[in-house]
């Protein structure tokens, strides 16, 4: 690594919370092959920030049965370097890029007859049978086909496309409440017996993501869609099943620069922090909001040196934050700042930051950036780096 910022990533941790899932899974209601619900592991956003590729092998080895993103490149640098992974791209891939779906072998989420006419035919230009999962819209208006009447004619002529296999029926509910659940999974299961009806048979239904895995085991089917909960981030008030699950991540850096300031002098590019009468000291970390650490952290962040809190003085800029080491006054060049996440006695806690920042828990995570090395960690032993720019 040639910079001393990194996310560090405990690897038993991810382990721990996967088994609990397993274990949440095991204890519900089976999917209709009478076994436990598979379990699709969502990497979607850099896996949330804690870094794909090292998240798809640690996931595939402790038996996650797919894999799912968000978007066709997501998907083919997965298959670049797990060629033989079951890989579901779960957003829109634009119609042109559709061949390099079918090329690559992905599990393809479609929305539409037209789409589905179309990796029909470059399936069979190719001569694969490219696997299909088909997204309903039960109410969050964003993607999806939109059910009507016609739905299981639609979806019997999905299937009698040559070149594809349709393996997926699956939902994302609007969790707005008891009521818009209830009312999407009850339109999703009018939509699943439609298509049985018409003789569309689809081996795996998926309804249930990190959000659901909790409110109702009828929502589990045959396969659930966890993402956020192996890396960490429960729901608000967590629920008791997922009290065990862990942080497995933990941002930090080190002090760059430790300088004496007067009374009255200001940091950064405005007037927002001035030094107390009788001076300060500050100290610089080598991070800004380029890396993702939020600009709106700006004089309402804390971080952590040699045990204590050191507040954010100033602006956050694009590579540099600055911290008010007043009351830390052992606090030297070189010393570690824990920015995120536990390490030994000291934590800066995910919701804590997101509550200063005005942000998502999850968009604290998903919108660390590529400049910041991730480190893996096994039993307290580095296993793996991933240095995006220095390769």
């Amino acid at each position: 690594m040639k910079r001393s910022v990194r996310l560090e990533v405990d690897l038993d941790l991810v382990g721990h919370n996967y088994r609990l899932v397993r274990a949440l899974l095991a204890q519900g209601p089976p999917a209709r092959d009478g076994r436990p619900p598979r379990l699709a592991a969502v990497l979607k956003g850099n896996a949330y920030g804690l870094g794909a590729l090292a998240m798809a092998g640690e996931l595939l080895a402790l038996g996650a049965d797919l894999l799912a993103v968000a978007c066709l490149p997501e998907a083919l640098e997965l298959r670049a370097h797990y060629p033989g992974a079951p890989v579901l791209v779960m957003g829109h891939t634009p119609t042109e890029f559709l061949p390099d779906c079918a090329r690559a072998g992905l599990h393809t989420t479609l929305f539409d007859l037209d789409q589905a006419q179309a990796l029909s035919r470059a399936s069979l230009a190719l001569g694969v049978r490219t696997p299909v999962h088909v997204k309903i819209d039960t109410g969050m208006n964003r993607l999806g086909l939109k059910p009507d009447a016609e739905t299981g004619a639609l979806l019997a002529r999905m299937a009698a496309l040559p070149g594809l296999a349709l393996e997926g029926l699956f939902t994302q509910l609007p969790y707005w409440g008891p009521a818009s659940e209830r009312a999407g999974f009850e339109l999703y299961q009018r939509v699943a017996a439609a298509a049985a009806e018409a003789g569309v048979e689809f081996p795996l239904h998926h309804v249930c993501e990190t959000l659901g895995l909790t409110r109702d085991p009828a929502f589990r089917r045959d396969m659930v869609r966890i993402g956020s909960l192996l890396f960490g981030v429960t729901d608000l008030p967590g629920p008791a099943e997922t009290a065990g699950i862990r942080l497995p991540a933990a941002l930090r850096a080190r002090l760059s620069r430790v300088r004496p300031v007067r009374a009255g002098e200001g940091v950064s590019y405005d007037e927002s922090w001035k030094a107390p009468a009788g001076g300060g000291r500050l100290g610089t970390v080598p991070i800004g909001y380029a890396d993702g650490y939020s600009r709106r952290l700006s004089n309402c962040g804390q971080m952590v040196v040699r045990g204590r809190r050191a507040p954010v003085a100033g602006l956050v800029t694009m590579d540099q934050t600055v911290l008010d080491l007043g009351a830390i006054p052992a606090a030297a060049e070189g010393d570690e700042v824990l920015l995120l996440g536990r390490c030994g006695d000291d934590e800066v806690g995910l919701a804590e930051v997101a509550e200063w920042a005005g942000m998502h828990r999850l968009e604290v995570l998903a919108t660390i950036g590529r400049r910041v090395p991730r480190v893996y960690f096994r039993q307290g032993r580095v296993v793996g780096e991933a240095d995006y720019l220095s390769g």
